[in-house]
């Protein structure tokens, strides 16, 4: 871990007045390491710590034996009780972390960043094999930066805008999801896919159902005595609600999109 900045998440704040709970909610990690668990006799190194200013998330996966097709390790925002958060319509939120995947040797992909749990698992961040930064899966409305933007080393800033639309069901005026990444290996500086529409029946995060939001990765067919993976997230700051100002995150998530 020595001399990288791992995941900084500067900011998980309430956008919408009185619908800021699952955002204050959040007070430590609850693991899921093995969530997918083909290959069961890996040598697994997964570890969190969570704390409101320096939160880590580390994955070290070797000795894969036999096994399928993948093993994912992921860690999810918790409440005191070591319960997941459930994030619903009403929660806005801005999250920004920094991540690296150290090594992806002999493994047919590594898929790593946020990851989201609703109707499936979802994913925003890197897949090492393509070098794409993309957004897909659970219901998180889809976005592929391109590929040939990610190599294995590069240390890397995402970060997502969530602002809630005017209420469920009312799909003329949607939530909206703001994808962001800035490489800092390759000075890209930051890149934004504009704000994007969700596509749900409610117009976005259904309230009905829990939706889960974290940090991990997908280790996709990886050779059984050679493949290594290694991923590690840290330096995690989540923050009370508090105003957008004060935490020096500016015009840019201070007001919603004019439709």
């Amino acid at each position: 871990m020595t001399g990288m900045k791992g995941i900084a998440l500067l900011a998980v704040c309430g956008m919408v007045a009185g619908a800021t709970a699952a955002v204050s909610d959040i007070a430590s990690f609850v693991d899921a390491p093995r969530t997918y668990n083909d290959f069961g006799g890996s040598t697994l190194a997964f570890s969190s710590s969570y704390s409101p200013n320096a939160g880590m998330v580390s994955i070290d996966e070797s000795n894969y034996g036999s096994g399928g097709f993948a093993n994912r390790h992921m860690a999810w925002y918790g409440d005191a009780g070591a319960s997941k958060v459930d994030f619903d319509y009403g929660d806005g939120w801005d999250m920004k972390m920094t991540m690296r995947v150290n090594t992806a040797d002999s493994v047919g992909n590594v898929e790593a960043g946020y990851q989201f749990d609703l109707f499936g698992f979802g994913l925003f961040g890197v897949l090492t094999t393509t070098g794409e930064i993309a957004a897909f899966g659970s219901v998180m409305p889809f976005h592929s930066f391109g590929q040939g933007l990610y190599n294995v080393g590069d240390e890397i800033m995402l970060r997502m805008i969530h602002r809630p639309g005017a209420g469920e069901g009312n799909l003329s005026d949607k939530s909206t999801m703001e994808y962001m990444y800035n490489n800092l290996t390759t000075g890209s500086g930051w890149v934004t896919s504009g704000e994007i529409d969700f596509t749900t029946n409610e117009g976005g995060i259904p309230s009905s159902f829990p939706f889960y939001v974290g940090a991990g990765a997908q280790i996709n067919q990886p050779d059984a005595t050679l493949g290594h993976a290694n991923i590690e997230f840290y330096d995690m700051m989540i923050p009370a609600p508090a105003s957008l100002a004060l935490l020096g995150l500016g015009g840019l998530v201070a007001t919603r999109r004019r439709r």
